[in-house]
């Protein structure tokens, strides 16, 4: 109530300023209208002492107007401009009014447009010889004054004005609420703090309204001494419920709804329930009038609504299904990969097989088909082998022991020196001595070979594999390449099973997208730090942080 009486008393006094700042703005302009008139009759009395006794030229309005600071037009005695100081000479001006004043009467004025700008204009005719010619008429015109520019002047002084007005408004309004509204505050905050005691006032206007909260006061308690017991007992199991149970007649008439379907919802009291309305596959459900599931997720989780429909009220039952359609859509992902992946050397073994038996293949190339049959066998061999040990990671039981690192990746890295030579790849190789890794040898090498692997695979011809290992309390891998990088996309899914960033599926990088969804498995295990950096077009660095869990390798 208070911020109304502030915003119509504060209101007023903007109003009122303004209307009349808006006339002190029009008083102004008119009087530098007047100001103006006054200077034209000023200018045509300089006129007729200094120039109107002698004859006169073109040249003499250019001088009259620098030295009275207007603009200067001398016409024909028919309203034919035939000097202008603003450059405009030629014009007729005889239908102008101050021009025919001062044609038929001797002097003129009037306001007008000269070009496309706004003139005062006063207007005289004299006797005396114009370029040869008796009689001529002198035109002085002074821009218009603007209304806005006299508003502009007094903006200061209307600010100032409104600042006070605003302030003694606001004031006054504050020490008017105040002294009404304070019965009313008083006899809302006892009615508020009672605790169901009779409210009473000395204001007699205020009487029949703390009569009539005494009234509704006694018959609220009437009614919440019964249904408090079976409130509480209500308001017990269903917020106890895991599950989100809603009971409603519409999305603005719920019934009952519980914490957990409330939280889940994002429901308010006494408002609809927003997905009933905005989500068309719930919103045909329930104007159908047909029981059904939708599964939907929220907060990261996948949640189950059914919808059961009753005569008294229908019922939704959300549950937590997260594990479920998580399990369901690996399931359904690991076998659309393996598919896939098992597609490309299943369709070329057959198609070799079955040109083998039907002798299109010539004798010459029959060679060449085997191998081809031998390749792709042994691919699809490699690949179930790899599908076998990515799963028996979690199956893997076996203690883990002290491993040397460095002596491990001395060993390894010489074998791929042909590959290396294959590419023209230039190595850099710093491996600090004796880093021991809490590990198992096997799990060790599947990373180092993954990771360089991967390092030569996506490099390009003549790129340089920076393979660096360095000790310390946090012992760090690091395998940095030169090669095609990766983008963001790529970077959010590298590490997914059968994902690679070659999409062709053609076999000839040799890689089946599962080489670094182990390497990450087994960090994870071990509790490893697995980070990857790259940019596009310019290379990739993997970068394992082997911390130590002392609890483990004191075992």
């Amino acid at each position: 109530m208070k911020k109304r009486i502030f915003f119509v008393a504060l209101l007023v006094a903007v109003l009122t300023t303004v209307l009349m700042a808006l006339l002190f703005s029009n008083t102004n302009h008119d009087n530098a209208v007047k100001r103006v008139e006054e200077q034209l009759s000023v200018c045509m009395n300089i006129y007729e002492r200094e120039y109107a006794s002698g004859p006169v030229d073109g040249s003499t309005a250019s001088a009259f107007s620098e030295l009275v600071g207007a603009r200067v037009l001398l016409l024909t005695r028919e309203g034919i401009v035939a000097a202008d100081s603003g450059g405009e000479a030629g014009a007729d001006l005889s239908d102008r009014p101050e021009v025919q004043e001062a044609i038929s009467s001797g002097e003129g004025l009037a306001t007008g447009m000269l070009g496309k700008k706004s003139y005062i204009v006063r207007c005289r005719a004299f006797e005396g010889t114009f370029e040869g010619q008796e009689g001529y008429l002198l035109a002085v015109a002074i821009k218009e004054p603007s209304y806005f520019a006299a508003f502009t002047d007094a903006l200061p002084t209307i600010v100032v004005i409104l600042f006070i007005d605003g302030f003694v408004c606001l004031l006054v309004a504050w020490l008017a609420a105040n002294f009404v509204l304070k019965p009313v505050q008083t006899l809302t905050r006892d009615a508020a703090t009672n605790a169901g005691r009779e409210v009473k006032t000395e204001v007699y206007e205020l009487q029949p309204l703390a009569k009539m909260m005494n009234e509704m006061n006694a018959d609220i308690d009437a009614k919440v001494a019964k249904m408090k017991e079976g409130r509480d007992i209500e308001k017990l199991i269903l917020n106890s419920m895991e599950h989100g149970i809603v009971i409603f007649r519409s999305a603005s008439d719920v019934l009952l709804i519980n914490r957990t379907a409330a939280h889940l919802l994002d429901y308010e009291k006494n408002e609809p329930i927003r997905c009933f309305s905005e989500d068309r596959e719930i919103a045909a459900i329930l104007e159908e009038q047909t029981p059904g599931v939708v599964t939907r997720q929220m907060e990261g989780r996948d949640y189950s609504f059914r919808f059961t429909f009753k005569q008294e009220g229908n019922v939704l039952l959300i549950t937590d299904v997260t594990e479920t359609v998580a399990a369901a859509r690996s399931k359904n992902d690991f076998i659309a990969n393996v598919t896939h992946e098992m597609n490309t050397p299943l369709t070329s073994i057959r198609g070799f097989a079955e040109l083998i038996a039907a002798d299109g293949v010539p004798a010459d190339r029959i060679g060449h088909a085997a191998r081809t049959i031998i390749q792709q066998s042994d691919r699809l061999s490699n690949l179930i082998r790899r599908i076998i040990n990515f799963s028996a990671i979690d199956s893997d039981a076996l203690p883990d022991y002290e491993v040397d690192l460095s002596a491990l990746m001395r060993e390894v890295l010489p074998s791929f020196e042909p590959r290396f030579a294959e590419k023209g790849i230039v190595t850099d190789f710093q491996i600090q001595d004796n880093v021991k890794v809490f590990s198992r040898r096997e799990r060790l090498l599947e990373i180092v070979n993954n990771l360089v692997s991967n390092g030569i695979r996506y490099n390009r011809e003549g790129g340089s594999l920076a393979v660096h290992l360095t000790g310390g309390e946090t012992p760090v891998l690091s395998v940095a390449d030169t090669g095609v990088g990766l983008s963001e996309e790529d970077k959010k899914r590298i590490f997914d099973r059968f994902y690679t960033v070659d999409k062709s599926h053609n076999g000839q990088g040799g890689g089946f997208g599962l080489g670094l969804a182990i390497v990450k498995k087994l960090c994870l295990r071990a509790g490893w730090k697995l980070t990857v950096e790259s940019e596009l077009g310019k290379g990739t660095e993997f970068r394992i942080e082997f911390c130590f869990d002392k609890q483990r390798q004191s075992q």
